[in-house]
C-alpha cells in the first residue's frame, strides 16, 4: 500500500507540496473531498504515472516521492521499476476509453469503450498505413512509384524484346535465322555487364562478321599462292659480273666493239668446225682464222659475256614469272567476307610487282653497260633495296592468310558461320541493351522490387496484427452482458441496453431506438461500467486484491438519483460476501487499497456514512483545499464537513462566516469562495425552482428582485466552465460585492435566511 505522498513538485496546483507532519497516513480506504480545481484530478495523475510506469505527459518536469507500507520510496525516476499494480478512473480515463461517432449504418451513435478504443484506433491507423502503401482512388500509394519502375522495365519482356528480336532477324540476318524474344533473352544471359566487350567497334571486322553470317557455302578451296623471288640471287650475280675485270690478252676488236657481231660470230663458229669455206659468204676459211676465233671465245672476257647473257636470260625468266603467279581467277572465288580483303591485296600486288620489275630492269641495264663498253672495267652496283622483297614477302603472307581463312571457312563452314552469327547477335543485343540503358533500369527495377517486397512484408505484418486486434475486439465485445449489467445499475433504467454491431462496435439503445447522441452522464456511466468490467476481470484472475484503485469523481454529470446508484455499486463491488469460505457472510475488501475523490457533497456524504467503508476503522478522510493558483493543501477533513449532513448548509457556513469576517483578502478561505458561491447558487436556485430545467444563470434571473440588480452575483452564476476558472483572480476582486449581493438575495426571504443561520448555530 501507499502510506503517503511525501512531496510533490511541478504538478499543477501542487507546485511545492509537502505531506504535513500531523496528517494521518493513507489507510486501506481513503476518501478525498474537494471542490473543483483544487487538485483532485492532478492527484489522480500521480497515480496514473504509477499505473503507466512513466511520468504523466502533462507534467514532464514533475517530481514526487511516495512511501509505501514497506517503507520503500518511489520517485518519478523509479516509475518504470515500481512494483505497484494501480488502476485509475478519472476524466482522462473517460476520454481515453470512450470514443463515439455518428454511424449512418445504424442511424445513431456507435462507440468503442475501454481497450477497444485503443484497439480500434490502432486498427484504423493500420488500415491507413496500408492505404498509404497501396494507395486508394484518392491518394497515391508509396508503392506506386516503385510499381511504375517495375512496369517500365517489364516493357522489355512485354514488347521491346519482341520488337528488337524481329528487327535483328529481318534487318540484320535477312530472315536467314530464327530469332525471337526467347532467343534474344538467351543471348542476353550470355553477356557480361560490360557490354562494350561484346560490341564490334572496328568497321571492317563488323563487315566481315556480317558477311560471314550471311554467306552461303558454294565456294571451293583455293590453292595457296606461290611466289619465290630471285632478286637477291640475281643482284648478287650481277654484282659479281660488274665487279669482274677479265684479261684482254686475246681479243678481236671488231667483236669487242659490236655485241651483235660478237653473238653472230659465236653462234656461227661451231657450224664451221672442220669446214674449209664460210657457210655465209663461201670464201675459204683459213685454219689460223678458226684457231684465232676459238681462242677469242674461250678467253676471260668471253666468259664474262657468257655470264652476262645467261644472267639476262634468268632476269627475263624472273620477269615472265611475275605474270604467271597462281592467283585465283576472281575475287568471287572467295567467301563474301574475304572478297574485299582479297581485292585489296590484289591491288597492292600491281604496285609491288612494278617495284620488283623495276629492280630487275635496273640489273639488266647495268649488265648491258658492262657488256657494251666496260667488259674489262670494274663497275660498282648500288646496294639492293631489300624493302621490295620484304613487301612482297609480307603481301604473300597476307594473301595466303586470306586463302587459309577462306579454306578454313569452307572446310568448317557451319562452325565458322555459327560463330560469326553468335558474335553478331551479341553485338546487336549489346547495342540494344546499351541504348535502352537496360542494366541501369534493371538495377532500379531490382531496387524497386526490394522496396515493394519490404512494403508487402510490412503489410503482411500489419494485416496479421489486425487479425489479432480483431480477435481482441471480439473478446472485449464478449463482455457486453457484464457491461450492460453495470450500466443499468448506474443509470437505474431497464430500457437502456448496449448492443453490438456487425463490425464489433457498441450501440446504445433507449428502448428499441438507437441513441442519436450520448449525454455526458451516459458517457460517464458507460466509462465507469467498463472500468468495473476490467476490474472484474482482474478479480476473476485473483489480481484485484493486489491492486490499488483510485476513483476520481465517478458521478460527474450525473444527477442525484444516479449518484446514489454509483455509491451503491461501489459499495457492492468493492466489498463482497462469499469471498472467504470460512466466513461466507463476511464482507471482504476486493482491493489492496482504495482511493475515492469527489467534489460532490452528496456523494461524499454517502461514502462518509458507508458502514463498509468505515468498518474496523481502516479508512481516512481528507480534504483538498486550494490556497492559490499554484498551491493546494491536503489536510484532515474539517469538523464542519464531518458534522453537516447537507452540502448546502456546509456551503452557507463557509460563505456566511467569510462575509461576517469582512471578506478579508488575507483570509485563507478567499480562494475557495468563487466555487462555494457558484455551488451554493446552483443548489439554492434548484431548491427555489425545482421544476426548472434551465441553467443556474437563467434560474437566478427569475429570482432577482429587479432585472438590473445583483449584476455581480449574476456574473458569478456563469462561473461553471474551465475557461472562466482561468479568470479566478479577476473574480476574486469582485468577491466581496458578490457575497454582499447574495446576502441581500437571501435576506429577501427572511424565513429561509433565518433557518439557515440557525442551522449553523448563528442567532
Amino acid at each position: 500500500m501507499i502510506k503517503k505522498i511525501n512531496s510533490i513538485k511541478n504538478f499543477g496546483v501542487f507546485q511545492d507540496f509537502t505531506w504535513p507532519a500531523t496528517l494521518p497516513e493513507f489507510n486501506e480506504k481513503n476518501i478525498i473531498y474537494g471542490w473543483n480545481y483544487t487538485g483532485k484530478t492532478t492527484l489522480s495523475r500521480i497515480f496514473s504515472s504509477l499505473r503507466d510506469k512513466e511520468l504523466h505527459s502533462k507534467f514532464p518536469s514533475g517530481q514526487f516521492k511516495i512511501t509505501t507500507s514497506t517503507n520503500q520510496e518511489i520517485r518519478e525516476n523509479d516509475l518504470n521499476t515500481n512494483p505497484l499494480l494501480v488502476c485509475v478512473f478519472n476524466a482522462e480515463y473517460i476520454r481515453d476509453n470512450l470514443r463515439w461517432e455518428t454511424d449512418e449504418r445504424v442511424e445513431g451513435i456507435s462507440f468503442d469503450v475501454g481497450e477497444n478504443v485503443a484497439i480500434r484506433a490502432e486498427l484504423e491507423e493500420n488500415l491507413r498505413q496500408i492505404a498509404k502503401i497501396n494507395g486508394t482512388d484518392a491518394i497515391r500509394g508509396r508503392k506506386d512509384d516503385y510499381k511504375q519502375t517495375v512496369a517500365n522495365f517489364d516493357q522489355f519482356d512485354l514488347t521491346k524484346f519482341t520488337i528488337e528480336a524481329r528487327r535483328i532477324k529481318n534487318d540484320i540476318f535477312n530472315s536467314l535465322i530464327d530469332f525471337d524474344k526467347r532467343h534474344l533473352i538467351t543471348v542476353k544471359s550470355q553477356l557480361s555487364n560490360d557490354l562494350s566487350s561484346h560490341i564490334i567497334s572496328d568497321t571492317e571486322e563488323l563487315l566481315r562478321t556480317k558477311q560471314a553470317s550471311l554467306a552461303t557455302n558454294n565456294k571451293n578451296e583455293i590453292v595457296a599462292i606461290h611466289l619465290h623471288t630471285k632478286l637477291e640471287e640475281l643482284h648478287s650475280k650481277t654484282k659479281n659480273i660488274l665487279n669482274s675485270t677479265p684479261s684482254s690478252s686475246t681479243i678481236i676488236p671488231i667483236l669487242e666493239n659490236d655485241s651483235k657481231l660478237y653473238t653472230w660470230a659465236k653462234l656461227g663458229l661451231p657450224l664451221h668446225e672442220n669446214a674449209n669455206e664460210c657457210a655465209f659468204c663461201g670464201n675459204t676459211l683459213e685454219p689460223n682464222r678458226l684457231k684465232t676465233l676459238n681462242a677469242y671465245f674461250s678467253n676471260e672476257s668471253a666468259k664474262v659475256r657468257d655470264e652476262i647473257n645467261q644472267t639476262n636470260i634468268e632476269i627475263e625468266k624472273e620477269i615472265e614469272s611475275l605474270n604467271r603467279i597462281n592467283l585465283p581467277g576472281s575475287k568471287n572465288d572467295f567467301i563474301d567476307n574475304l572478297q574485299d580483303s582479297y581485292q585489296h591485296q590484289l591491288d597492292r600486288l600491281t604496285s609491288l610487282l612494278d617495284d620488283y620489275q623495276k629492280q630487275l630492269t635496273q640489273l639488266k641495264s647495268e649488265l648491258k653497260r658492262k657488256e657494251n663498253e666496260n667488259i674489262f672495267n670494274y663497275i660498282e652496283l648500288e646496294p639492293l633495296d631489300t624493302s621490295v622483297i620484304t613487301n612482297i614477302d609480307k603481301w604473300l603472307n597476307d594473301i595466303n592468310n586470306i586463302v587459309t581463312s577462306h579454306n578454313d571457312f569452307v572446310k568448317n563452314f557451319n562452325k565458322k558461320q555459327n560463330s560469326a552469327r553468335e558474335q553478331l547477335k551479341k553485338h546487336q543485343v549489346s547495342i540494344f541493351l546499351r541504348e535502352e540503358q537496360y542494366y541501369k533500369l534493371e538495377g532500379e527495377k531490382n531496387f524497386a522490387n526490394r522496396c515493394i517486397a519490404r512494403y508487402d512484408c510490412l503489410i503482411r505484418k500489419i494485416s496479421n496484427r489486425n487479425k489479432v486486434l480483431e480477435g481482441q475486439l471480439k473478446s472485449i465485445v464478449a463482455g457486453q452482458q457484464e457491461l450492460n449489467s453495470f450500466i443499468k445499475k448506474i443509470l437505474n433504467r431497464d430500457d437502456i441496453i448496449i448492443e453490438v454491431t456487425h463490425d464489433d462496435k457498441f450501440i446504445l439503445k433507449r428502448g428499441e431506438k438507437v441513441a442519436e447522441n450520448l449525454s455526458e452522464g451516459e458517457k460517464t456511466a458507460i466509462s465507469f461500467a467498463y472500468f468495473l468490467v476490467s476490474l472484474e476481470s482482474l478479480h476473476r484472475e485473483g489480481k484485484l486484491k493486489d491492486t490499488i484503485i483510485f476513483i476520481d469523481d465517478p458521478i460527474s454529470s450525473l444527477d442525484g438519483n444516479h449518484i446514489a446508484q454509483i455509491y451503491s455499486l461501489i459499495n457492492s463491488f468493492f466489498f463482497r460476501q462469499n469471498e472467504d469460505p470460512s466466513e461466507p457472510q463476511k464482507f471482504v475488501n476486493c482491493f489492496k487499497q482504495l482511493f475515492i475523490s469527489t467534489h460532490n457533497f452528496e456523494f461524499f456524504s454517502f461514502l462518509k456514512d458507508s458502514n463498509r467503508i468505515n468498518k474496523r476503522n481502516t479508512r481516512e478522510y481528507y480534504f483538498i483545499k486550494r490556497l492559490s493558483t499554484t498551491k493546494s493543501r491536503i489536510q484532515e477533513l474539517p469538523k464542519s464537513l464531518r458534522d453537516y449532513k447537507s452540502e448546502y448548509i456546509y456551503l452557507f457556513d463557509i460563505i456566511f462566516n467569510f462575509f461576517n469576517d469582512g471578506c478579508q483578502e488575507a483570509d485563507e478561505r478567499l480562494i475557495l469562495m468563487p466555487n462555494a458561491v457558484r455551488r451554493f447558487l446552483e443548489i439554492y436556485t434548484l431548491m427555489k425552482l425545482p421544476d426548472s430545467t434551465d441553467e443556474v444563470d437563467a434560474r437566478l434571473k427569475n429570482l432577482l428582485p429587479e432585472p438590473n440588480q445583483l449584476k455581480t452575483l449574476h456574473h458569478f452564476s456563469h462561473f461553471t466552465t474551465f475557461e472562466k476558472v482561468t479568470r479566478h483572480d479577476e473574480l476574486l476582486m469582485n468577491l466581496s460585492e458578490a457575497i454582499g449581493e447574495l446576502m441581500s438575495l437571501l435576506a429577501a426571504d427572511p424565513l429561509h435566511f433565518n433557518s439557515l443561520k440557525k442551522a449553523i448555530n448563528v442567532n
